[in-house]
């Protein structure tokens, strides 16, 4: 008798572990992205959370190694391929081959082109029972055209990291169940022994002059060019603008030429890609998010509310939902460096609008933005 009801579990492709325990639970989450940035940074947070939970975690990342060192401290099966999006059949085979071995319970992707594939493979596999989840962290239109609509059909649930990113998806009325869709802001870890980069020493800040720090992928959708032209208005100010991330060398030659028409080499810092962003992020005084191009829900953003720092944000994304302008921060029209520089003006003129921003800044990332609501309602999903 047992042994009938091992072969039919097996034949059913069920998991023992999900049989006896309730609450067992394996993800697979997909990394296809070339690039290091807040959306992976995003997964390996929640793999690391998961973990900690007791959440079986599996990888299915693009074999670009330094991609996958990221990821390798969580000790979790990390399987290559290529995801390349909507015709890649190979990542399809690969991705079925597991779903058949293991008893997986979601995949998380984390954007169309890793749903393409998640959902060609569990047709493959035949594994109807595997939840699958994307979450959206862009603001762009939903795609309405026929393989589109199959792939909505497939799909359980896409998260939106604001009301804003999933607004944008549906001004085009892409033929989607609208109960699908949540809206589920970002959130970040802040580790509890992170200790301050000391910027003033490494950089030689004098005492008297406030620390502007932007940090993210230099790129001429974030605005760093916008900024240091605004930089250029405050001469007469004491401050010192440190940029911290990589980008191509294009853009990053066009910011250090901008810096030299401007004769801002004593005023600009550029810090270049560093591994502890946090403690860079932590050792400034004003954040200042640029960005010309509509972000999602910025992790940015969030950083510097995190350490209580006041910020100036441009308003075309979702920031502008949990940043109140003249409340926890400051918010500029993008692509106008007077504006960006008069926002600026004003935290560099008035130290006691600084500390009451950033004050209510921390309040209200600790009260909603923290991490365990994230979490929690993130959890939910699958």
């Amino acid at each position: 008798m047992e042994f009938a009801i091992i072969c039919y579990f097996c034949k059913q492709n069920f998991s023992f572990n999900k049989v006896f325990n309730r609450y067992y639970m394996k993800i697979i989450h997909t990394i296809s992205n070339k690039a290091w940035g807040g959306g992976e940074q995003t997964v390996l947070d929640l793999s690391r959370r998961q973990l900690k939970d007791g959440i079986d975690v599996e990888l299915c990342c693009i074999p670009l190694e330094s991609m996958v060192e990221h990821f390798k401290g969580l000790n979790v099966p990390i399987h290559k391929m290529p995801l390349r999006g909507v015709l890649d059949m190979k990542s399809a085979w690969i991705m079925a081959k597991l779903l058949k071995s293991s008893d997986i319970s979601a995949i998380h992707v984390h954007n169309f082109k890793e749903a393409f594939t998640a959902a060609y493979a569990r047709v493959i596999a035949r594994r109807k029972d595997i939840r699958l989840v994307m979450c959206r962290n862009l603001t762009r239109k939903g795609k309405t055209s026929v393989i589109y609509r199959w792939l909505y059909s497939q799909l359980d649930c896409i998260v939106f990291d604001s009301q804003l990113a999933m607004d944008e998806f549906l001004s085009t009325s892409p033929p989607i169940n609208r109960g699908k869709l949540q809206v589920i802001f970002n959130a970040i870890i802040v580790p509890d022994d992170l200790k301050a980069k000391d910027l003033r020493n490494e950089y030689g800040i004098a005492d008297d002059e406030a620390i502007i720090l932007c940090h993210g992928r230099l790129d001429p959708e974030k605005g760093q060019h916008v900024l240091i032209e605004a930089a250029a208005l405050l001469k007469n100010e004491k401050f010192r603008l440190v940029l911290v991330g990589g980008g191509s060398e294009e853009y990053t030659n066009t910011l250090r030429m901008l810096i030299q028409k401007y004769q801002l080499e004593d005023t600009v810092i550029m810090a270049g890609f560093v591994d502890s962003v946090m403690s860079y992020v932590a050792g400034g005084d004003i954040g200042v998010l640029p960005s010309v191009v509509a972000e999602g829900c910025s992790l940015a953003a969030q950083e510097h509310m995190s350490f209580g720092h006041p910020i100036v944000a441009t308003n075309n994304g979702g920031q502008r939902e949990y940043i109140v302008d003249g409340k926890n921060g400051l918010l500029v029209p993008p692509g106008k460096p007077d504006a960006l520089a008069d926002a600026l003006r004003k935290l560099l003129d008035d130290k006691e609008l600084r500390k009451s921003l950033g004050a209510q800044a921390k309040y209200d990332f600790d009260d909603h933005l923290n991490y365990e609501s994230f979490y929690k309602r993130m959890s939910k999903i699958y």
